[in-house]
């Protein structure tokens, strides 16, 4: 693949990281008013008219995708196979990325410390609720897997089948944190804002590094 970076490149991910951190002040600012309060609970009720017995058990499935526990694992296991095959740099950007982004959701939860909402859990999360840390978590891990396929799968049609399976999953995640009761509708896509322009830093910030090694 060529390493090429260019700075129409550069430009295009900082526009990028500027405007979905933009998106994230916008929503943490007006989080608690009653306007986007009123939207959260329309956005639930809606989604949550759907619960079934059934339904909800795939949802748990679905949502187990997003966990601390699940990633962990995945990370686990892919850092071992990318360390197997000698390409250490990507085993490093997989765990790094990952990891610091847990701390960022982690500081950012404590930051805001908004209260998880009451309408209707259908399972009980402790902890603050903005930003969504399985929207966010799963943002960057998903999106970091389907990063790696740039620098592993030569075909052009995999590498877009890996993006399109990486936004479904992490949509889905996304929907079963509100379907659950758990998050509000701004909480996951405040999750996901931020998410995105985390995990553009880091994106950015390996092409740079791989540059310059490549010197």
């Amino acid at each position: 693949m060529e390493r090429k970076i260019t700075t129409k490149y550069i430009v295009s991910m900082i526009a990028i990281i500027l405007i979905f951190c933009s998106l994230f002040y916008v929503i943490a600012k007006h989080v608690t008013s009653t306007d986007i309060l009123s939207f959260d609970n329309t956005i639930i009720k809606f989604i949550q008219s759907f619960i079934s017995s059934d339904l909800t058990m795939w949802v748990g499935r679905i949502t187990f995708l997003g966990s601390v526990f699940f990633i962990a694992v995945a990370i686990a296991i892919i850092a071992a196979l990318l360390l197997w095959k000698k390409k250490y740099a990507l085993a490093i950007f997989i765990v790094s990325v990952n990891g610091l982004g847990a701390l960022l959701n982690k500081l950012l939860k404590w930051l805001f410390k908004r209260e998880r909402p009451d309408i209707l859990p259908v399972i009980i999360e402790k902890g603050y609720s903005f930003p969504s840390g399985h929207s966010m978590g799963s943002l960057i891990f998903f999106g970091s897997c389907a990063y790696l396929c740039i620098h592993i799968v030569k075909s052009t049609g995999k590498k877009v089948v890996a993006y399109i399976i990486a936004s479904l999953f992490i949509l889905l995640i996304g929907v079963s944190r509100i379907y659950l009761g758990v998050h509000y509708p701004t909480d996951v896509v405040g999750g996901y804002a931020i998410g995105i322009a985390y995990s553009a830093v880091c994106i950015l910030a390996f092409r740079l590094y791989e540059y310059k090694a490549k010197r």
